[in-house]
């Protein structure tokens, strides 16, 4: 056993070279390898896009040397499908050598062959563009005694959305991606991406917007003698209240609040979920971006007055 310890680490440095020698003489051969490799490319003419996504990836043979199949670089960077000799339309594609190659271009690495799938279905329309109005879809929620304004305002205001003319067809609008944000005790700006809708083929010029929401102060305001209505009440009835109306205290932006119609606000009861006594809760309603603060009374009773006899 002696002698297998002898210069033991000698023996140890000389059996990784030889390894690292065998290693880079394997490495360097070429060999023939099947892989699948995303699609990341379909060459067009000018002023066409596709309408339709190609291929998500395709099953090929690759001629590589050992070194490159260890690599990640040219699978990553995937295939592209040369189609600028066709215009706009629905044109099945056999996929080949001749119109299929590496996005990355190595000595090194060749594409010799497509296994899977060897057609596609390339429907290509023509480059269009239209100006649309952006939405933001940003929830905003202030802290107690604050508002935040109903008037988001957003700029730029519209977007350039970009693609396939059949696709722009119907889209009135862009919307941002949804956010919430909350307890806000001052005005607060927000930069949002634009969303890109459904669909294939498009591009929005700016890809983003700055949202503003004002948030200040909130102001009461009280109405007085908002009538209460009654619902579901059966049909030979005359149902009223008592009392017939109520104070109501709002609060809200202060622009906003000052401008509100009282026709705006329902109080309501409902005629099913009235007590033995007769009482029932009142439901408040009001436009979004107020809040009650008070009412004069949760609770009114109802007085059920039978329809008059129409022979009498």
């Amino acid at each position: 056993m002696n002698w297998l310890l002898r210069n033991f680490w000698l023996k140890v440095v000389a059996f990784g070279l030889a390894f690292l020698v065998w290693l880079h003489v394997e490495t360097d051969k070429t060999y023939n390898h099947e892989v699948t490799l995303p699609v990341t490319d379909v060459i067009l003419n000018d002023g066409l896009a596709l309408a339709n996504p190609p291929p998500d990836s395709l099953r090929v043979s690759v001629s590589a040397t050992g070194k490159q199949l260890l690599r990640r670089k040219w699978r990553q960077q995937g295939v592209r499908i040369n189609a600028h000799q066709y215009r706009a339309g629905r044109f099945n594609v056999a996929l080949t050598t001749q119109n299929t190659s590496m996005v990355y271009q190595a000595a090194d690495v060749v594409l010799d062959d497509i296994i899977a799938p060897v057609m596609v279905r390339l429907e290509i329309d023509a480059l269009d563009s239209v100006l649309l109005p952006v939405v933001p879809e940003l929830e905003a929620e202030a802290d107690e005694g604050f508002a935040a304004g109903r008037e988001q305002s957003v700029e730029p205001a519209t977007a350039l959305l970009v693609g396939p003319r059949s696709q722009l067809t119907g889209i009135q609008n862009l919307r941002t991606v949804s956010r919430r944000l909350t307890s806000l005790r001052n005005p607060v700006t927000i930069t949002l991406p634009v969303a890109t809708p459904d669909g294939y083929g498009f591009r929005i010029e700016p890809d983003s917007v700055v949202v503003t929401v004002p948030v200040s102060p909130v102001k009461t305001r009280v109405f007085n003698r908002v009538p209460v209505q009654v619902f579901n009440a059966p049909g030979d009835t005359r149902p009223r209240t008592e009392p017939a109306d109520l104070q109501v205290e709002l609060t809200g932006p202060p622009d906003d609040v000052d401008q509100l119609d009282r026709q705006a606000l329902t109080l309501s009861v409902d005629f099913r979920e009235a007590g033995p006594d007769g009482r029932a809760a009142v439901k408040f309603d009001c436009p979004p971006g107020f809040k009650l603060k008070a009412l004069s009374s949760d609770t009114v009773t109802i007085i059920n007055l039978p329809n008059a006899d129409p022979g009498d």
